[in-house]
């Protein structure tokens, strides 16, 4: 299931309601089995680790007695579930409770249907429900308080620590009201029931809550507004009011169906297979859940820019680790204006907070997992231009750049800015220690290859901004990545990145043998095999290491031998491997290319319950099919796509809708068998490269395809005057030693 978050919210909506049932691997709430223990209203999606949220939940029973409670034992199974864009319908079985959800942005919407009952039925409000796994950062359930109880409605706040990103606290303020009023009213403190008392508080270790008690025998649906707000109770029930000024809750959930039929539109497919066609809005979806635009939510500071508006604000980047490669560069194409509003919000943080963030949720940055991959975000945002309104101020998205590469966040290096910066600085590697023991994250080799990367992007944005000395500067510190590789290690292949101590000796005796695939060591999420091939920026460099073409497609082909695509060689479930089905362009053999995408798209992805080859991470999984069924490939941290073989007869992408520019893709002859390019135009113009600059679509292009059966004799091979043409003319994409002495 991959995680994803299946409940009502709306695009990068702040609300996501949903059941959660606390099994292992509830990270958003949802598992295909398990009791309901509560109907949470904020939820992340596609995750992994100790699981953000799933806090302030609200629940109705039947029958619960009436001077004792003990929580954990309202838990009910269900008796069916059913989920639609912005809609979900689910049966309590131990109730006969039919429960309906919709959402709005701020605001969760619930429909309840009891049984006729006089004075039995309930709605538990729980404020020390959290989803907690025991795992790393424990989310744990700090204090809180019910401020306010009247028949119709509770308020109240409660404050959490804790989950995957970091131990920060973070307080969720709500405002649930409702239709009718109740006859009878209670707080709860751990398991007494106290019907005298309008408030009351708990701290840690407690459990607290309210409840509210009405008659169904004349009316069975009840029907209750959450407000959630990060400011303040006041808040909280103004959003309420205001984004749901009635009780019409088939008016919410249209609503909320025509705000995601708003932003899927954007990418219109024409297609005779249903199945693809579902499969890619599917995975569309789901780059939008999170992050969450908090704008005018955001409790530790409020920006403006020039005109006196609130600057953007997002959280919930759960991780850029993750999203970078695919989900950011997706939002570039069909969300380019909402792009430039999260480099906007980035940069914001950094202005406050001291540095982008690489992963931020509940108001606190943490965990990097590799490079300072806002870095990429910012660089793809600039070298694409699609700040067009001119929002983003360049010298200080600069200095964030400046702050990632040269500062180094010593302590705080798990969680923002560039752990072990000083030793990446100094030996042009970080070092792995001797005995080999490592935390799970710090991973000295992959964090190696992803500064090196940062580097890279962080010296094309000094170019554009005429910062010469430090476009020289980065570019070349981007080479450090090389530094790990030692050309001596063999398995199968010649020459791998792996790790290296300070006194400058690799670590040879763990590099041998299967390790280099089957042991993480000093890598992130991956396997030496893996990261030996994760060069995207630098791709030429890497095949000259390798020994040449010949060799380097060799090594690919080992690399997709395994056709489950999960190995220590490729996984396509993790995103250190997301690039690796392009590298046969730079050898002239993009046909290679489209053959693997194409099998792993067939095989790991599809419309059924596990139809994600992994957790979906924040979109990831989504984004990568998405670009992949659509043609093209982005080079992340640049301004370089690459063509692969679309799968649709027909692609249009809204780059703009005022003014209106569109990208269009049409594909001709293209068949189940007919999966090869043949020849392409942009524009009408014949185009040799198997690749393209955004600016050669940005005001607007056709690119047309024409398909065929069997692997193309021209187009897309390299031929013997291709190392002599201009670098914007040759077949195969430029790689960061194209422009060593440029």
């Amino acid at each position: 299931d991959g995680h994803v978050f299946p409940g009502p919210c709306l695009p990068f909506g702040v609300v996501k309601v949903g059941f959660d049932t606390g099994e292992q691997n509830s990270n958003a709430g949802y598992t295909v089995n398990g009791r309901i223990t509560g109907i949470s209203h904020l939820h992340v999606s596609g995750t992994g680790g100790e699981p953000k949220y799933g806090v302030i939940s609200q629940f109705p029973v039947v029958d619960w007695p009436q001077n004792k409670i003990s929580i954990n034992d309202y838990f009910s199974e269900r008796s069916f579930e059913h989920f639609e864009v912005g809609y979900s319908k689910f049966g309590l079985k131990r109730y006969n409770i039919t429960v309906e959800l919709t959402a709005s942005h701020r605001v969760g919407l619930h429909r309840y249907t009891f049984p006729s009952t006089e004075n039995y039925a309930k709605v538990i409000l729980d404020l020390s429900h959290i989803l907690s796994h025991g795992w790393g950062y424990i989310a744990t359930f700090e204090e809180g308080a019910i401020i306010s109880l009247s028949l119709n409605q509770i308020k109240g706040v409660g404050q959490y620590r804790g989950g995957w990103n970091s131990n920060g606290l973070y307080k969720v303020y709500f405002c649930s009201q409702f239709n009718v009023n109740a006859t009878e009213q209670a707080t709860w403190w751990n398991d007494r029931i106290d019907e005298d008392t309008t408030s009351c508080v708990g701290t840690s270790g407690d459990k607290i809550g309210a409840i509210l008690t009405f008659d169904t025998t004349k009316n069975p649906i009840i029907i209750s507004k959450v407000g959630i707000s990060f400011i303040s109770v006041d808040q909280a029930c103004d959003n309420a009011e205001s984004e749901i000024p009635d009780w019409d809750f088939d008016i919410v959930k249209q609503k909320a169906v025509d705000a995601w039929d708003n932003e899927l539109g954007k990418i219109r497919v024409e297609s005779d297979d249903k199945i693809l066609t579902k499969t890619f809005y599917s995975s569309l979806y789901r780059t939008m859940i999170i992050p969450s635009d908090r704008t005018g939510e955001n409790p530790l500071w409020k920006s403006f820019d020039n005109n006196g508006k609130l600057v953007p604000y997002y959280e919930d980047f759960y991780t850029l680790w993750d999203t970078f490669r695919t989900t950011n560069p997706l939002f570039t194409l069909f969300q380019s204006q909402r792009a430039v509003d999260i480099a906007k919000s980035l940069i914001d943080i950094y202005e406050n907070v001291g540095y982008m963030p690489d992963g931020r949720s509940g108001s606190w940055n943490g965990i990097t997992q590799g490079g300072s991959n806002a870095d990429m975000v910012i660089a793809e945002t600039y070298l694409k231009e699609i700040d067009i309104n001119g929002k983003i101020d360049w010298n200080i998205a600069y200095e964030a750049l400046l702050k990632d590469a040269e500062i180094d966040p010593w302590d705080e290096g798990l969680f923002q800015g560039r752990l072990y910066l000083t030793d990446y600085k100094k030996y042009g590697y970080i070092p792995s220690p001797y005995d080999r023991k490592i935390g799970y994250t710090n991973s000295p080799s992959s964090r190696t290859l992803e500064y090196s990367a940062n580097d890279y992007s962080i010296s094309l944005v000094a170019k554009g901004l005429g910062k010469i000395d430090d476009y020289i500067k980065y570019k070349n510190r981007a080479s450090s990545w090389e530094n790990l590789w030692c050309s001596n290690i063999t398995y199968n292949v010649e020459g791998f990145i792996i790790p290296r101590f300070r006194n400058g000796s690799f670590d040879t005796e763990w590099a041998s043998g299967s390790n280099l695939v089957y042991d993480l060591y000093s890598f992130y999420e991956g396997t030496s095999w893996e990261y030996s091939l994760d060069v995207p920026f630098d791709v030429k460099r890497l095949i000259q290491l390798s020994g040449g073409p010949e060799r380097f497609e060799d090594r690919l082909d080992k690399t997709f031998a395994d056709k489950s695509f999960l190995g220590g060689y490729y996984n396509i479930g993790n995103e250190p491997s997301f690039f690796h089905t392009c590298l046969y362009h730079f050898i002239g053999k993009q046909y290679k290319s489209v053959e693997v995408i194409r099998t792993i798209m067939k095989t790991k992805f599809g419309i059924e319950q596990y139809g994600i080859p992994g957790n979906d991470d924040s979109g990831a999984m989504g984004s990568w099919y998405a670009f992949n069924a659509i043609g093209i490939f982005p080079l992340a941290g640049t301004d370089i796509y690459l063509i692969n073989s679309p799968c649709f007869d027909k692609v249009t992408i809204y780059l703009s809708t005022s003014p209106l520019k569109t990208f269009t893709i049409i594909t001709h002859n293209l068949t189940d068998i007919n999966i090869y390019v043949q020849s392409v135009k942009i524009n009408k113009k014949e185009w040799e490269k198997t690749w393209f600059r955004h600016q050669d679509i940005s005001g607007g292009a056709v690119i047309e395809v024409q398909m065929g059966s069997e692997p193309s004799k021209s187009w897309g091979v390299i031929d013997e005057g291709e190392d002599n043409k201009e670098i914007e003319d040759r077949v195969v994409p430029p790689s960061m030693s194209d422009y060593m002495n440029k």
